[in-house]
């Protein structure tokens, strides 16, 4: 029996290491998703494994493509240790060099190759081709090639829908393309405000990826810079404000004349600054259909509900609660609670709400629970009327209602002694009889003259007088202060240097914490808000020429107003670059501070 049960589990463990070793072999594919017809690109086949042999490799047949060149076979080998344990992983690609024969969609079939005893397939691929531009040569002199730099660039802002109803889930997507210029940061980005919408951030990368895109019949790389989820909260047409960015684009410098004989083999960057906004959009947003039941409360989307009891029974005097949880996708963030109704020997509680909700590219999801706490102050069988809940489905076009039925808990006799204590902090209890609440009134007199008459006092002229003081005091005080609420401005200017403190404790915060790109986050949002409460400016109006015009005018000096500015660069640069060590973060920090402080002198 034992050397049966010891020859089952060696087989066991080597068909276990056969397929551990099996399921880290593949086989993947590497190829543009967009190209030109006239562009030459490169697809690469990658066989990973980590024990055997890479044989046999099967290309596809390559149909709509010209190869013109490969494969080309290469081969890698990498070694990893953690923890004392030593793991190998191998890759051997096969590059192709191709051209697109035609436009339109090219599917690429599944390449084949053996690993070991196993062979691996690839999954197939499609290619979208589009006629290539025979005007796009790479003959400009640099000069022109200055000029046009940035001429390529555009920022877009889309919407998923343009015509919704109140409450339905809009996505926008803000996005950044561009076809051959060179961009090497950003700057002064400033993203739509969505007056009118409901919104969440459901993507904010922090590193800038392009990615090849069709637009209109051009490839472009496109990067991803926010992703909204919005939902209107009032009719009628909804224009969304554009969004404005600057690229910093480098641009390549040659001399008109050689000097040396090295100045042609080596070139010179410059940047230039561009900025590009986006088109406004406009989204029409059509009221709720009329004649909704009582039970509706704001819920648009597809949900479903379930109710039931924390128990099946309880004793008298004991807490439980009644749950609602409503599922689904839709604008589940702005849900309300139904209605529910506890019977009149149920002592009730505040209702408390919690939220399981995921926000992504297609809207939010998840579920949200509402529980009602409650302690039962009698025993019986008590009947709860259905719990409904009504909302608008935005498929059909009509309102759901959707019922728990019939709810029913049992309850048994309770000792009230022990009587349940809500966690909420509010102990209701019933009222209990002391028999001693009320004292009989004594009918018996007992008066007699005890000191002097008030009137008869200093004090009788002594209060008026002080009263009328007091009265003149704060009618003073209240002109004075209606007087300063009146003088927005100076309101504003004073309370700049108030509203700057508070956001520079909270960017010190965020660097004690290692927070990089929050702390340059709220270090921007303190300057520019320093800013445009102490030179009474509006946000938009805050442009470096307007901004050095009234320093200036205000007395400071040019180095205060350049080294404001190198600030500035550096919190819109900090967005999109990597992070930086706490060294840069702490003189940033006492720049602003200084900066501050010398505008305030």
């Amino acid at each position: 029996m034992t050397r049966l049960y010891r020859t089952a589990l060696s087989i066991m463990l080597t068909v276990a290491c056969a397929l551990t070793a099996a399921a880290q072999n593949s086989l993947t594919v590497d190829v543009p998703s967009v190209v030109s017809t006239d562009e030459i690109f490169r697809v690469v086949f990658t066989a990973s494994y980590s024990k055997g042999r890479v044989t046999d490799f099967t290309p596809p047949a390559f149909d709509g493509l010209e190869v013109l060149a490969g494969p080309v076979s290469s081969t890698s080998t990498s070694f990893q240790s953690i923890n004392g344990k030593n793991t190998t992983s191998s890759s051997r690609s096969f590059t192709y060099t191709v051209r697109a024969l035609k436009e339109g969609k090219i599917t690429l079939a599944p390449a084949s190759v053996r690993i070991g005893g196993e062979v691996c397939s690839s999954s197939p691929v499609t290619i979208e081709a589009i006629k290539g531009d025979a005007a796009g040569g790479s003959s400009s002199s640099p000069r022109a090639e200055s000029a046009a730099a940035g001429e390529d660039l555009m920022l877009r802002l889309t919407v998923s829908k343009t015509d919704v109803v109140v409450g339905e889930p809009v996505i926008a997507t803000l996005k950044l393309y561009v076809r051959t210029s060179s961009i090497g940061g950003f700057e002064d980005v400033r993203f739509p405000a969505f007056d009118g919408f409901w919104s969440q951030e459901i993507d904010a990368p922090q590193n800038i990826q392009f990615s090849r895109e069709n637009y209109n019949g051009q490839v472009y790389n496109a990067a991803l810079l926010r992703r909204y989820m919005l939902l209107p909260q009032q009719t009628g047409e909804i224009t969304v404000d554009p969004a404005e960015i600057v690229c910093l684009l480098q641009v390549r410098t040659r001399p008109s004349a050689s000097q040396s004989i090295f100045d042609g083999f080596f070139d010179t960057y410059q940047t230039l600054r561009k900025r590009v906004s986006s088109d406004p959009v406009t989204v029409r947003v059509s009221p709720l259909p009329s004649g909704a039941p009582a039970s509706f409360t704001g819920g648009v989307g597809d949900y479903s509900m379930s109710a039931s009891f924390s128990t099946d029974s309880v004793k008298a005097h004991e807490a439980a609660s009644l749950k609602v949880v409503i599922s689904g996708t839709g604008n589940i963030n702005l849900l309300e609670a139904p209605s529910v109704q506890l019977p009149p020997d149920f002592e009730s509680y505040d209702m408390r709400k919690t939220e399981d909700i995921k926000a992504g590219a297609s809207g939010a999801s998840g579920r949200v629970i509402f529980e009602f706490p409650f302690i039962p102050r009698a025993p019986g069988r008590f009947d709860i009327p259905p719990v409904e809940f009504t909302y608008y489905d935005i498929a059909s076009g009509r309102y759901r209602t959707l019922s728990s039925g019939p709810l029913g808990l049992g309850v048994a006799e309770g000792d009230a002694a022990s009587a349940a204590v809500m966690p909420s902090g509010v102990n209701k209890q019933s009222v209990k009889s002391l028999g001693e609440d009320i004292r009989f009134i004594s009918t018996v007199p007992h008066l007699r003259m005890k000191g002097r008459l008030l009137a008869d006092t200093p004090f009788m002229w002594i209060y008026p007088l002080v009263l009328v003081l007091l009265t003149a005091a704060v009618w003073v005080w209240l002109e004075r202060t209606a007087s300063r609420r009146s003088d927005l401005a100076g309101t504003r200017n004073r309370r700049a240097r108030k509203v700057a403190g508070t956001r520079l404790r909270s960017a010190a915060s965020y660097m004690k914490q290692g927070l990089f790109s929050a702390f340059y986050e709220e270090l921007h949002k303190a300057l520019e808000g320093y800013i445009s409460d102490k030179l009474m400016l509006p946000v938009a109006d805050l442009t470096r020429e307007r901004i050095e015009s009234e320093l200036r005018a205000s007395g400071k000096d040019e180095a205060l107003v350049r080294e404001l500015f190198e600030i500035l660069d550096a919190c819109e640069y900090a967005r999109y670059a990597p992070a930086a060590d706490s060294g840069a973060m702490d003189t940033h920090y006492r720049q602003a501070v200084k900066v501050i402080s010398e505008i305030e002198s």
